[in-house]
């Protein structure tokens, strides 16, 4: 994968794990059952992404012009 995949995959992968995250019901409320497990799994998500971003970022800089 190049670093540039990368980098858009960790993008998205973050993205889309805040967004998980962020619209799990609060707590008190109907459907607040799915509360934790919808956060834990919107974290892992974006932890995903941040280290993808990271892997991305640390190739993107050790590549060639030509690599990138």
């Amino acid at each position: 994968m190049t670093a540039r995949r990368l980098l858009s995959a960790g993008a998205v992968a973050t993205a889309l794990g805040i967004l998980v995250a962020a619209t799990a019901p609060v707590l008190g409320t109907p459907g607040a059952s799915r509360t934790r497990p919808q956060e834990f799994f919107g974290g892992l998500v974006t932890l995903v992404g941040w280290a993808l971003l990271a892997w991305g970022i640390h190739r993107y800089g050790r590549a060639d012009d030509g690599d990138r």
